[in-house]
């Protein structure tokens, strides 16, 4: 029997008194609900995202912080597809979406064809909650869809985008070309649509600050955002494009007024990118971009903590982390320093070399027509854009590499563009990487806020639907059909057409 003395009670009671107001008193069910994902985050991101974020900005992360909070509930999800112990970002956000299990590269749609209803659509018709959708990817990638849409197909996006225009309240992120009349198959003029429809419209980051009403469309790129440490160098960026705590924001104040409460999922994508490109500096940056939008998640639920905050990842990515440098690893820390040297991503550093690693995958030599470049460039790149001096030996390395012509390394997964030049980096940031693919991890989960008990320990991840409808008051479940059953509808499936890290 445990026995605790009168100072350890008044201890325990200024703790409590000192605990923010979301951890204080709770309701039973939320009035609203927050799903945070930080795409294609491994776990050994979180530790290396502390020690960044302490060197770039002078101070830890709310993410970390929260850990360490009591009141807040921390887990594992299990975010297998149905047809893969390796999910897709659509396979996953569907899992939460629809409740049921499907085939990665599908978006709410079983192998038969059965299409699901997602989790937005009956938030919003019979809990009568707005919706809210916030990524750095296009709107219309598979993780924002996976909430709102329904589609064989993940690559349609097309589609996917008609799909929100009065179903979704609050679009933020990129993805300019599938509401384009000019850009789209269908010339159909959507952002129009959205307009007439009373949807706010903006395109540059002070439009999105002084956008009126309860309903946003912002669209900040053709495709995806770009990368953080890409706009750190850039002051057209830095003045366009708003981050994503901006954007987080800007969707909570539009909300917020809403009579019965909101379902909003607010996406790190490009986490997910910089891992399958293998790159550190890049990855940490947006991860700590991701912590930003936490901080804003935090500062609303002061006055709001009636609501429900879910912060997780749809599945690990490549795995990264920090091996030990040196003797006893003495070295580790100032191997890990270099990163905050780096000026640009490997996107935009490969493009110079003439063979960009590109989020839709690396089209060949002879698409590109490109010039291959000399070792001594390569070399001269690296250290202007990373700041980091690699011998001539890692740059003829990364020029055979860039050059595809030749066998590079033994490992298939790292055999690429990406790869190399992750494992040439690597050797000097003490960054390692285990492939440039999905992986088949937990993924780590953090909740607080009325229900969060709910993602305490191992989390199937058709289970989440079931505990967010739950808490939403709403009683229905989607069809789903078991991996023996589908293996069969396999070849009938439709295929993706191209190339992409998904």
């Amino acid at each position: 029997m445990s026995t605790i003395n009168r100072r350890q009670i008044f201890r325990l009671g200024a703790s409590a008194a000192a605990a923010p107001a979301f951890l204080q008193a709770q309701s039973k069910e939320p009035r609203s609900i927050i799903y945070m994902v930080a795409d294609g985050m491994s776990a050994g991101v979180i530790p290396m995202a502390e020690q960044f974020s302490k060197l770039v900005r002078g101070r830890g992360t709310a993410w970390n912080q929260l850990l360490s909070k009591p009141g807040v509930q921390r887990g594992f999800m299990d975010m297998a597809s149905l047809n893969s112990m390796v999910t897709d970002s659509s396979a996953a956000s569907s899992s939460w979406g629809s409740g049921s299990r499907i085939f990665n590269a599908m978006l709410n749609v079983l192998p038969d064809g059965t299409k699901l209803t997602p989790i937005g659509t009956l938030a919003r018709e019979r809990a009568k909650r707005r919706i809210g959708l916030v990524t750095t990817a296009t709107v219309t990638h598979a993780t924002p869809a996976g909430f709102a849409a329904v589609s064989p197909r993940r690559d349609d996006e097309d589609l996917i985008a008609t799909q929100y225009l009065d179903n979704v309240d609050v679009v933020l992120g990129g993805g300019k070309r599938f509401f384009d009349a000019s850009k789209r198959k269908d010339k159909r003029d959507l952002a129009g649509d959205f307009a007439k429809a009373g949807y706010s419209v903006s395109y540059v980051r002070d439009n999105l600050k002084s956008a009126p009403g309860a309903k946003l469309l912002g669209l900040y790129d053709d495709s995806h955002v770009q990368y953080v440490v890409d706009q750190r160098s850039d002051k057209k960026m830095q003045r366009e494009i708003p981050s994503l705590a901006e954007m987080a924001q800007a969707a909570l104040t539009a909300l917020d007024a809403a009579p019965n409460g909101f379902l909003l999922q607010i996406e790190g994508a490009r986490v997910d990118h910089a891992a399958h490109a293998n790159d550190a500096a890049g990855l940490l940056w947006e991860q700590v971009a991701f912590d930003d939008a936490i901080q804003v998640v935090l500062d609303y639920c002061q006055k709001r903590p009636d609501t429900l905050v879910v912060i997780t990842s749809d599945h690990g990515n490549a795995n990264p982390g920090l091996f030990g440098v040196g003797k006893e690893y003495e070295h580790s820390n100032q191997a890990f320093e270099l990163l905050t040297k780096a000026k640009y991503s490997y996107t935009t550093i490969t493009r110079r070399l003439g063979n960009a690693v590109e989020y839709k995958g690396l089209t060949t030599d002879a698409q590109r027509g490109i010039t291959k470049p000399n070792a001594d460039l390569v070399r001269q790149v690296i250290e202007e854009d990373l700041g980091l001096k690699i011998s001539e030996d890692e740059g003829r390395l990364l020029r055979t590499a860039i050059s595809r012509g030749q066998f590079v390394c033994v490992n298939k997964q790292l055999d690429n563009v990406p790869g190399v030049l992750g494992q040439v980096i690597g050797n000097h940031t003490g960054v390692g990487w285990v492939g440039t693919t999905h992986t088949s991890d937990y993924t780590l989960s953090t909740a607080f806020g009325p229900g969060s008990e709910l993602f305490a320990g191992l989390v199937k991840n058709t289970d989440v639907f079931v505990k967010l409808t739950g808490l939403l008051g709403i009683s229905f479940k989607n069809p789903s059909m078991d991996a023996q059953k589908a293996m069969k509808y396999m070849a009938s499936v439709p295929r993706r057409e191209r190339v992409d890290w998904a």
